[in-house]
């Protein structure tokens, strides 16, 4: 044996030891993204026999970078807000190690040497296209819920008499709030729900701009009830389910629900149709985001109890705890570009070309309208009594998703229209009249006429758009070429905006770009009631339970009405304007509210009027000569409220 000769042979041969050794295992994917490894990664890869290595004291093998991240990785991260996809294969003759306009083929290796490289020339395609949304969805609940009770024969004339008074009424001070409420919005800013009322708004307001903030202009951020708060809160979620109704327990009484209405609207708009790396606007450049807010409600009551030892329990509506709050939220972030790498543009390019203007118009209206007047009267004593009035329901959802990220550049010739703007309205009136007598009886008294609950809440929500550049020679050269309908370009022309590899997508609009994405959401409750409760000494007496007085119970309020709104935009992360640009923030937040204050009274028996006893007699066979509960206050309800 040749000494060493062992050692040699290890030394010469160690380089090229393999070994094969798969292990049979569950594998479990983790990693949803484009650049995940193969679940068979532990495989390892099998030898070839078929050929003679040729060993080499020194084998040096150029490494090439990796390739660009796929976008399925960066969204499998959540580095991006919005799911991303690419439409096109990698550029066969893009290489990202050697493949710029300068080079681009990668030029052959290994001896040989000459030859030069092919000369590439982009290749534009042109076809009429450009797919635009004009989008209106109008949502109504109506629904009129005003319902009489009467315990026994009762005066049934003098009832239906006061039903039609307290709609009439209740109408004539709706009306008046509704206008109070537009007196809030600036004037300029009501024109009509339509894709035609908004293109006619925008061409007469973007015009006239003069650079200046507009009124009730406002820097970006959240807002509650007027007030920009920093930093800002969580929002609340919205909650989509229905009151329950209260617990009247078991015992002997009178108990009436007249409120407890639910109206509630929900909006979401994503808008994708501009989501393209680049925009190029010939003309000016407008974009506004406006939010505007209004709570109105009247709730005032005329509460009487009397009679009983028991103290009576009454929350009148500006008493107790009825919440008025308005929130928005303006929210920016970079393009979804931003962070993304940028590569040439590619050897392919298509553009849909659109004569004229284009639209891409979201329009969403909501509007729920719930009249629930109602009358309720209660005399019998001797059982327990339930009366349920109100507990109505009204929901409109509402979800828009519109658009693809379909383009790597938008050119527009003309100007750049854009507005994401929601309106929120709550109307409440809740005038009640509450009137309990015991008859000196051991009853016990509770009244709530508050409660009530009324939110609006948006949010405004945009990507990009907020990189603005001049448009320099070298765009100028890519919009007149593609103006000018040319299908072949220097490869210099894919290096004059970014890139993401592949065909290149190009929308080109020969006039205006109209972007609108508006949300409309009103709510309007009716909520005026009359409720009359008896217990007189001889019924109490003739009660199952001598030893339980009764008690009575009485709820006109606890309504809520609520309007939630979100617009997401997604525009281009590096625009790039020949005119002038104009941006601004509008928002108007505001809560009408009464300053005067409820009827809340505890009285003794004598002094109710004895008319109350003859309404509620079920023996009484004519009306009575007067009408002891006035329907609405002698006053104003709104007049303290329009200024």
């Amino acid at each position: 044996m040749v000494p060493g000769g062992l050692t040699e042979s290890i030394w010469h041969f160690a380089g090229h030891f393999r070994i094969i050794h798969d292990i049979a295992r569950d594998r479990l994917d983790y990693d949803p993204s484009g650049a995940r490894g193969g679940s068979d990664d532990y495989v390892t890869p099998r030898p070839q026999y078929d050929y003679t290595p040729e060993f080499q004291d020194l084998d040096i093998h150029g490494i090439r970078g990796p390739l660009p991240v796929a976008l399925d990785a960066l969204q499998a991260a959540h580095n991006l807000p919005v799911r991303l996809r690419q439409t096109a294969e990698a550029e066969p003759n893009f290489d990202p190690e050697h493949g710029w306009p300068g080079s681009p083929t990668r030029f052959g290796g290994g001896g040989g040497g000459g030859g030069g490289r092919p000369e590439h020339t982009i290749s534009v395609t042109y076809e009429p296209g450009g797919q635009q949304t004009q989008l209106e969805i109008h949502q109504y609940n109506l629904l009129t819920d005003n319902d009489l009770f009467l315990q026994g024969n009762g005066a049934t004339t003098a009832i239906q008499w006061s039903i039609e008074q307290v709609s009439g009424s209740a109408s004539a001070v709706l009306q008046e709030m509704a206008d109070g409420a537009n007196e809030a919005i600036p004037g300029e800013w009501w024109f009509p729900q339509s894709g035609q009322g908004f293109v006619e708004f925008l061409q007469a307001s973007d015009a006239a701009r003069d650079g200046e903030p507009a009124e009730n202009s406002v820097e970006p951020g959240y807002y509650l009830n007027g007030v920009l708060q920093d930093p800002a809160p969580e929002p609340p979620l919205p909650s989509l389910e229905l009151p329950e109704r209260p617990e009247f327990g078991e015992g002997v009484g009178q108990f009436a629900e007249a409120g407890n209405n639910t109206s509630f609207n929900a909006a979401l708009i994503v808008d994708l149709s501009e989501s393209g790396r680049t925009m190029v606007v010939m003309g000016d450049y407008y974009s506004t985001n406006a939010i505007f807010q209004t709570n109105s409600i009247v709730d005032k009551d005329h509460i009487e109890t009397a009679g009983g030892a028991m103290p009576a329990v009454a929350l009148a509506g500006n008493q107790g705890e009825n919440t008025t709050d308005n929130i928005a939220d303006f929210v920016e972030h970079p393009g979804i570009y931003a962070e993304v790498p940028a590569f040439f543009a590619g050897y392919q390019w298509h553009v849909d070309v659109v004569e004229g203007d284009y639209y891409s118009i979201h329009l969403v209206t909501q509007t729920n309208l719930l009249i629930d007047d109602d009358a309720i009267v209660q005399s019998a004593s001797n059982a327990h009594y339930e009366a349920f009035a109100g507990a109505n329901g009204q929901i409109n959802l509402t979800e828009v998703f519109d658009g693809t990220i379909q383009y790597d550049l938008i050119i527009v010739e003309g100007a750049y229209h854009g507005m994401n703007v929601i309106y929120q309205n709550n109307i409440l009136l809740d005038n009640d009249v509450v009137q309990q007598f015991a008859d000196a009886m051991n009853s016990g008294h509770a009244v709530n006429s508050s409660g009530n609950e009324l939110v609006n809440a948006a949010t405004i929500e945009t990507f990009g758009d907020d990189n603005f550049g001049e448009v320099g020679s070298d765009l100028q050269q890519v919009v007149d070429a593609v103006g000018s309908g040319q299908t072949s370009l220097d490869p210099v022309y894919g290096t004059y905006f970014a890139g993401s590899g592949g065909t290149i997508n190009v929308l080109y609009v020969k006039g205006d770009y109209y972007d609108v994405n508006a949300i409309y959401q009103t709510n309007v409750t009716s909520d005026v009631d009359v409720i009359l409760q008896l217990i007189d000494e001889s019924s109490a007496r003739a009660s199952a339970d001598p030893d339980d007085p009764g008690s009575q119970s009485a709820s006109t309020g606890q309504n809520n009405l609520t309007n939630e709104a979100a617009i997401v935009d997604v525009g281009a992360t590096e625009t790039y304007v020949n005119g002038e640009v104009y941006t601004d923030t509008i928002l108007v937040q505001v809560n009408l509210l009464p300053t005067d204050t409820d009827g809340d009274l505890n009285k003794d028996t004598a002094t109710l009027v004895t008319e109350l006893v003859a309404f509620v007699d079920d023996v009484q066979d004519e009306p009575p000569a007067a009408h002891p509960v006035a329907i609405l206050p002698a006053d104003d309800a709104v007049a303290n409220i329009m200024h």
